[in-house]
């Protein structure tokens, strides 16, 4: 296609978050964060910073430290000054990315499913899927996720990630499989 010029998603969302990625004003040079992810992803992060970017008050600072992908799935690190409440609500955005990251190609950005070949986690497409899915079915979308309680007190919670809803459903320890149990 002639003339089309695409434009860099990771440079876009930089140039639109500057202070999400960049070293903060008088702050010691960091180098910027730059997403480790493939082109799939990007709706992804994007969603992410949208919701911390909704999550911040007034005087609050973020900055990612590292957006990059870890067993299959991507993985966010993080530095602020937040409120309990902010930091309530960007762990839950976090939580969420991460977990949308494994029903999302990371290739094309269609729904995708945890797949392993050779060793190695990807979450892939059924058209860029290499290896054999990694998870039983009933297993998919299960993740531990840190729920805030009276301010900074944080509680480990096991809840299913449903993709259409974009949104964590608590589990209860009936609904998981007795061998998964610790």
């Amino acid at each position: 296609m002639a003339g089309v010029v695409l434009r860099d998603w990771k440079a876009e969302l930089r140039d639109i978050l500057p202070d999400f990625f960049d070293s903060p004003d008088g702050g010691p040079a960091r180098p910027a964060c730059v997403p480790e992810c493939g082109q799939g992803w990007a709706g992804v992060v994007d969603r992410c910073c949208v919701r911390i970017a909704a999550a911040l008050q007034f005087g609050e600072s973020f900055r990612f430290e590292s957006i990059r992908v870890s067993q299959g799935a991507l993985r966010i690190s993080w530095g602020g000054r937040l409120s309990a409440a902010s930091e309530a609500a960007v762990r839950a955005a976090i939580d969420l990315a991460e977990a949308r990251s494994l029903c999302v190609c990371e290739t094309c950005g269609a729904r995708g499913r945890l797949y392993r070949a050779d060793g190695v986690l990807s979450t892939r497409c059924a058209d860029h899927a290499e290896g054999v899915p990694a998870m039983r079915p009933e297993m998919e979308g299960v993740h531990l996720t840190q729920v805030t309680v009276r301010g900074r007190l944080r509680v480990v919670v096991a809840a299913r990630y449903v993709f259409e809803s974009d949104a964590f459903v608590r589990i209860d320890e009936d609904d998981v499989p007795s061998s998964q149990r610790a």
